[in-house]
């Protein structure tokens, strides 16, 4: 996408923030929650306001704080919706619900639709509005329930009572060309710069010990195209060629680097319905969208007998996971990866009329776990209380994720729960043991967050809520992954995740990205590939010693490295390198001192001259040796 392209979206961004932040702040206003404090509404706000009262509750801090923060997250949440809405127009996925037509009236073809049906919401504008959003979002929810889930803390309230607001965004909307909503993408870049204004302003308030919320803002940055591409291609590529020599996908991966260092593959068998990618800091998920096309041609290449349409449901719900402390981050990358597939699908089905697009789950993680209710804590926990054993993991679970929103996927808690999935008196396996003992948790769960929607009991949605992404973060992080894809945070940490990475990563403590780099060598399977854009300190700095010589030599091995220095990511300040690693194995047969790394310095040239200057090398590489 070109620098005008990228320029058109900002402009409509930071103007959709403006309006939709005024308006939640009069709505708050409104509903009693006022800058200064709470008061008294008349009786027919009074539910609201009380939900809304738990709401901030959740939030931590000051009034002033969890208020600032409840208006930041629900702007956009609702503007999330409408963008995902508006790629699903211009893709034909649902009828049109926010693009309008001046040939319905300046409306669009869903509220004609509503209004032919309904004489009395022709004449309202406003209740003809939210109609046809309630429609529309409860068509999207049954596949994208992180954004659109309909007891969502941060959707209690519509911008209604001003028609006004939701008219200029629409119109703001409309100034974007038609081609960039078919781009997705541009979801990935309206999230970068709705945060614009916020990050600059972080950064000239602080230099070190950031705030949890200061941690999205200051590493939201959109990985471009052709490093995720070369990243993906070496990584998720070579495993599949590694164990499939002869597969046609060998044309297709353009950035593939030929690599000499006599890897003995690990003697386990690779299927791609078992194959596993993890972004353990995904944000919009880029890299998750990234490898999606490639895993779609790894099944079809696997499994022939599969109808085409059936593949783009299976890559979302077996083969691509992502974890973020980020929420809105998170909603996009669940938005992005379904309508991905939901394009993919219809392309394939070729008019068969018997195909259904049936996707199950989308594995995206909020780790925005807040929960403070140690009241609320003890009577959920109840409802485990006819089986002990999980009872006490659950209560692990709570435990160790208490914390969860400043220190997301680093948490280290496979082996405590590996130790208390193991003592279950049953007779499965350990790996379907832990996955039944998961979905009975699950299914727990939505029960108990059906009974709390029913009596409007939002102290404890809200909790099951938390708990609920508690579950989901300690099932991605006791798995273990074929490749691990990440663009991770850098530079100072929190208070409470700087002490529990000084507890649990002392080699990598010194940096955010390098503990990053750590747990990710650790959630790989033997033989497995880590593919990440981090900051290049680790390369020459004495702090990162341990990290280069424990790490990268016992643990994982690079294997391609691009020194890309400045000028690599949009607003972005720091200097950046790209690596992929190879994740060790007892009988590997490598010797780290005679072990090659391909190496591509393109620290001198801009961002579109150095993707220019690999392709060149690249190419001189290949013809070299003959590839």
């Amino acid at each position: 996408m070109d620098r005008e392209a990228r320029r058109r979206i900002q402009q409509m961004v930071l103007a959709c923030r403006g309006v939709l932040e005024e308006e939640w702040d009069a709505l708050l206003t409104l509903h009693g929650i006022t800058r200064d404090g709470t008061v008294e509404v008349p009786e027919d706000r009074r539910e609201v306001h009380r939900r809304l009262r738990e709401a901030l509750a959740r939030e931590g801090g000051d009034h002033a704080e969890a208020r600032r923060r409840y208006i930041r997250h629900a702007a956009f949440t609702f503007l999330n919706r409408l963008l995902a809405l508006r790629v699903a127009e211009a893709h034909g996925l649902i009828r049109e619900t926010v693009a309008t037509r001046p040939e319905f009236g300046g409306r669009s073809l869903r509220e004609r639709d509503l209004a032919d049906s309904d004489p009395n919401l022709a004449v309202r504008p406003e209740g003809l509005a939210r109609e046809a959003l309630r429609e529309a979002f409860s068509e999207m929810r049954q596949f994208v329930p992180l954004l659109f889930h309909e007891e969502d803390p941060y959707a209690l309230l519509l911008p209604g009572l001003n028609y006004l607001t939701y008219r200029s965004v629409r119109q703001e909307l409309e100034q974007v060309p038609e081609e960039l909503w078919r781009e997705f993408e541009t979801l990935g870049w309206a999230y970068q710069y709705f945060n614009s204004e916020e990050r600059e302003a972080i950064r000239q308030r602080l230099r070190r010990n950031p705030r949890p919320d200061d941690i999205p803002p200051l590493n939201q940055f959109y990985t471009v195209g052709w490093i995720v591409q070369a990243l993906v291609h070496n990584t998720i590529g070579r495993l599949w060629l590694e164990a499939h020599p002869d597969s046609p996908l060998r044309a297709r991966l353009n950035y593939f680097v030929p690599v000499r260092n006599g890897f003995r593959p690990p003697e386990r068998r690779l299927s791609v319905e078992e194959f596993k990618v993890l972004d353990p800091a995904c944000g919009s998920g880029h890299f998750l969208l990234g490898a999606f096309d490639l895993l779609v041609e790894m099944w079809r290449e696997e499994r022939p007998d599969l109808l085409p349409w059936q593949i783009p449901a299976l890559v979302l719900e077996r083969n691509l996971y992502g974890v973020d402390i980020d929420l809105r981050a998170c909603q996009i990358a669940a938005v992005a990866l379904y309508l991905k597939a939901r394009t993919a699908f219809e392309q394939l089905r070729s008019g068969d009329p018997s195909a259904r697009f049936e996707l199950r789950r989308i594995n995206i993680v909020c780790a925005d776990i807040r929960y403070r209710d140690g009241q609320t804590q003890d009577r959920f926990l109840k409802e485990f209380q006819d089986d002990p054993e999980l009872q006490g993991i659950v209560r692990r679970i709570l435990e160790a994720c208490v914390n969860a929103y400043e220190i997301g996927s680093l948490l280290r808690i496979r082996k405590p729960l590996d130790q208390l999935f193991k003592r279950r008196s049953r007779p499965e396996q350990p790996p379907l043991l832990k996955r039944w003992t998961i979905e009975e948790i699950e299914v727990r769960l939505r029960a108990y967050l059906r009974e709390a929607a029913e009596a409007q009991d939002m102290g404890s949605l809200l909790f099951g809520l938390d708990a609920e992404r508690a579950v989901q973060l300690a099932d991605l992080l006791t798995d273990r992954y074929d490749v691990v894809l990440m663009n991770p945070p850098y530079g100072a940490m929190p208070a409470q995740c700087k002490e529990y990475v000084r507890e649990h990563y002392p080699r990598t403590r010194r940096d955010y990205y390098a503990a990053f780099i750590e747990q990710a060598v650790d959630l790989c399977k033997d033989g497995g590939y880590v593919g990440a854009l981090t900051g290049r300190t680790f390369l020459f700095l004495k702090s990162f010693q341990d990290l280069r010589e424990k790490i990268l030599r016992e643990e994982a091995l690079p294997e391609v490295v691009w020194d890309l220095g400045f000028n690599v990511l949009d607003e972005a300040t720091a200097r950046y390198a790209a690596f992929t690693l190879r994740k060790r194995w007892e009988g590997d047969g490598v010797d780290w001192e005679r072990h090659p790394v391909v190496f591509f310095r393109l620290t001198d040239w801009g961002w579109d001259e150095k993707r220019e200057r690999f392709e060149q090398a690249l190419a001189d590489l290949k013809s070299g040796v003959g590839v």
